[in-house]
Parts: structure tokens; C-alpha cells; sequence
């Protein structure tokens, strides 16, 4: 969506789990509004950054909102606190997202695989420490990485939930598919399909094109925003329909 990031989990009939916000409140509220979704149980933001959380108003605009879920660290300090006072206002409770923790609602269900409740030496800054999901909904595996930074890959390859990571079905692809990403993270997660948020005409040269050469060198199906459009997954166990716009 845009520069910038906003995933939707199916959780059930007008329900979804939403997973950062992109950066514009009025396309996020169309893409919500054309899935149908008027319940969310819960919001996360991967990390404060604006193209993750500056389009929230429309994710909350006119829905149920149970919760958002955030990283532990609070920069940049004004998007932080933009997003809290977004909350207060609706009544919507804040809280922390750390490794470990467990959620099922409907047929979704997930686990948080970083980032830890303390500090891994080498990484530092907002985007390693995005929070990290495995999510699965009918059969299918979704492992969405945010913003995380090689430093935070590798920790996150070394932790206990290293070995969750095989073989998943669908990867959001760290930081709009920027170069900087790890390469034993990538085999050891070998997506069937990876999805790249990336605006089209970016100053930043994202996708790049190492990267989308590298997933597709081992069999990923790669779609991207920027020529692709709105990304939609749908299927079941081992089949996998892609669609863009």
C-alpha cells in the first residue's frame, strides 16, 4: 500500500487482524471497506515509523477495535505518541508485543517471534525491532517480518524461534524488499510466495533487484505493489491463488 506497509489477516466473516496501518488513512480505510472488515480484534504496529502507522485513523475509522499491539520501542518518539493519543481517544488498550505470546481469534491464529523483552547487543533503532509474526490461517503459514534490519534477521534465526521459520507459504518480505536482508533467514524461511510493499517510483530503489533475484532463485512466486498493485492471498493447505489489482 503506498511506500510503505498494511497486511490483512482474514480471521472470519467481517473480521480481520490488521498488521500496520501504510501511510495514507484513506486507502487503508478503502481496502478495509472493500474486504468487508468492520471488526478488528486487534491492531499491530510492527514499529512507529509513519509509513507503517500514519494511516491508523482509517483503520479505526467507523470499526470495533479490541486492541493494538506495538513494539517496545518508542521511536520515533512524536509517531509513538500519535498513535497512544489515537487510542486514548477511542478507549482502545495499548500493549506490548514480545516473543512468545501466543493468539488465536476464529481461524486465525499466530505467534509473535520477536522482538525480545530485552535488547539483543548488535541491534539497535526502530526497524530491528519491528514486531515479527508467524501467522496461519487455513492451512496457510504467513511469516511477516516488518521492518527488520540483518542484525535483527540473524538474532531472529539464532533465538528459540529460529526453528519455526522453515518453510513458510507466504513471506512479507523485511523493509519493502530493500537490499539489505539475510540471506540464511531467506533459505531458511524458502516462501512459496513473497510479497514486497514498495511504492512505485520510490527515491529509495525498492525493491532491489538482488533481492527479488534471490527469491525467485529459490522458487518464490514475487509480486510487489509497485507493478502489481493490492495484493490478495487466498487458499487452503498446499493450494496458494495470488491475485493483484
Amino acid at each position: 500500500m503506498g511506500q510503505g506497509d498494511a497486511v490483512v489477516l482474514a480471521a472470519g466473516p467481517g473480521t480481520g487482524v490488521v498488521v500496520d496501518a501504510g501511510p495514507d488513512p484513506e486507502l487503508v480505510d478503502h481496502c478495509l471497506r472493500t474486504l468487508g472488515i468492520t471488526r478488528i480484534p486487534l491492531v499491530v504496529l510492527t514499529h512507529f515509523h509513519a509509513d507503517h502507522v500514519a494511516g491508523l485513523p482509517g483503520v479505526l475509522r467507523g470499526r470495533a477495535v479490541g486492541a493494538i499491539g506495538t513494539t517496545g520501542c518508542q521511536e520515533p518518539m512524536e509517531q509513538a505518541e500519535f498513535v497512544r493519543g489515537l487510542a486514548a481517544a477511542r478507549g482502545i488498550p495499548v500493549t506490548r508485543a514480545v516473543a512468545g505470546e501466543r493468539r488465536r481469534t476464529g481461524p486465525l491464529s499466530w505467534e509473535v517471534l520477536w522482538p525480545p523483552p530485552a535488547l539483543v547487543p548488535g541491534t539497535e533503532g526502530p526497524n530491528d525491532a519491528s514486531v515479527t509474526l508467524l501467522a496461519e490461517v487455513a492451512g496457510v503459514r504467513f511469516l511477516l517480518l516488518g521492518d527488520l534490519e540483518p542484525p535483527a534477521q540473524r538474532a531472529l534465526l539464532r533465538s528459540p524461534a529460529g526453528g519455526l521459520l522453515g518453510g513458510v507459504d507466504v513471506l512479507k518480505v523485511a523493509h519493502h524488499g530493500s537490499a539489505y536482508q539475510d540471506p540464511d533467514l531467506m533459505r531458511r524461511a524458502a516462501p512459496r510466495v513473497a510479497l514486497i510493499s514498495a511504492g512505485r517510483g520510490n527515491s529509495y530503489g525498492h525493491p532491489a533487484p538482488g533481492t527479488v533475484a534471490a527469491l525467485r532463485a529459490q522458487g518464490a512466486v514475487v509480486l510487489r505493489t509497485d507493478r502489481d498493485g493490492a495484493l490478495a492471498v487466498a487458499g487452503a493447505g498446499g493450494e496458494l491463488r495470488v491475485a493483484g489489482d
